[in-house]
């Protein structure tokens, strides 16, 4: 399982921005465009997190050997990882997929691994 590693809260929650978390801003700014568009759909039900940038291909390969997959779309990300002293989850199981948020509402979260991972590198 992908959350059976020691990690800082921090690791862990910048990992998960990966395939699962979102940001308290990016999630309270959901909940307005929400009610932006409320009159035009009435009542919805959304998955929202931040933008993964997985692909459907990448799920196999995720579930055995996540940072390798990562490494492809990040290859900076090993070395700011370590450091940190931080590492990446051996295995992700699901990846959430927001894309009904963003084509329904226009609505994408402001803060996403990569913006994440700039901010790291640059601290």
């Amino acid at each position: 399982m992908s959350h059976q590693i020691s990690q800082s809260e921090e690791n862990t929650k910048m990992n998960e921005l990966l395939f699962r978390r979102l940001t308290v801003e990016d999630a309270a700014e959901s909940h307005v465009a929400g009610l932006r568009k409320a009159d035009e759909f009435g009542f919805d039900v959304f998955i929202v997190s931040a933008k993964t940038p997985f692909h459907r291909d990448d799920c196999k390969r995720l579930l055995h050997d996540a940072p390798a997959v990562v490494e492809r779309y990040f290859p900076s990300y090993p070395d700011i990882y370590h450091s940190k002293g931080w590492s990446m989850f051996h295995s992700i199981d699901r990846v959430y997929d927001a894309s009904r948020i963003e084509c329904r509402l226009g609505f994408v979260c402001q803060t996403s691994f990569a913006s994440a991972l700039l901010e790291l590198a640059r601290s």
